[in-house]
This record gives structure tokens, C-alpha cells and sequence, in this order.
């Protein structure tokens, strides 16, 4: 995020992922973490909608660009409570509905053409458009 400022000068803000979380830990927890490297802007870690627990990734956003690089570098594979953390920058949210994330290929075909029958009155092709 880019806020321009009185003079002019933009402050451009850095989110991270952070992986293998221990499943115990809180939010404060997670801040505490990272505020040595500088000021932490929001922190967030991802639960089950249903059961509440945590699923062991989250999120940090840091204030600047070079405290995010800074904590990116210290803390990717430190262990903590066993586990070693994977931290790198957040990639923006994409459709999960295929694997390019392109809607064109989640077009369904139907071959329903009563043209496209042989002689003895069978179709070729799934009418249900798979194959």
C-alpha cells in the first residue's frame, strides 16, 4: 500500500506470509516476533471457519520495505516451538478456481448438436461435456 505524505514522500508498506506457525500461537505473539525488525502495521493468522483452530499460516504487514526484507532474512527457518518458520513475501489472493487462475478454462462444453449423429442414431462425443 502506498500512502503519499505532506512532502510528498510515499511510504510503501510490505506484507508477508508466514508459514509453519506453531497452531498454539496468537496474534500479539506473532507481532512480538516481528516488531524488532520495525513497526508492524497489522497481523492476522488464518483458522478453520468451522472448528476455529488454526490452520499454522498468517500474515504480517510491515511498515516499510526494508524492515520487511530485514525480518524476511532473520527469521526464514528459524525454528520456534519446533518448527521451522517460512517467511517470504504474501503473493496477491488468486482464484483458486483453476490452475492459471484464467475463468476462460472453466468453460463446459456440451455436445448436444442432433446433427452430429451417425446413420444408426448414436452421438458422438459425452453429452455432459467429460470426457
Amino acid at each position: 500500500m502506498e500512502v503519499a505524505t505532506k512532502d510528498t514522500v510515499k511510504v510503501t508498506s510490505k506484507k508477508l506470509y508466514i508459514g509453519s506457525l506453531p497452531y498454539s500461537w496468537s496474534v500479539e505473539q506473532l507481532e512480538q516476533l516481528f516488531s524488532p525488525f520495525g513497526r508492524v502495521n497489522s497481523t492476522a493468522i488464518v483458522s478453520d471457519q468451522i472448528t476455529k483452530k488454526s490452520k499454522g499460516f498468517g500474515f504480517v504487514e510491515m511498515e516499510n520495505e526494508d524492515s520487511a526484507a530485514k525480518a524476511m532474512t532473520e527469521l526464514n527457518g528459524k525454528e520456534v516451538e519446533g518448527r521451522p518458520l517460512s517467511v517470504r513475501e504474501a503473493k496477491p489472493n488468486m482464484d483458486r478456481g483453476s490452475r492459471d487462475g484464467n475463468m476462460a478454462n472453466k468453460a463446459r462444453y456440451e455436445f448436444n448438436d442432433p446433427n452430429s449423429t451417425d446413420i444408426s442414431g448414436r452421438s458422438y462425443g459425452n453429452r455432459n461435456g467429460i470426457w
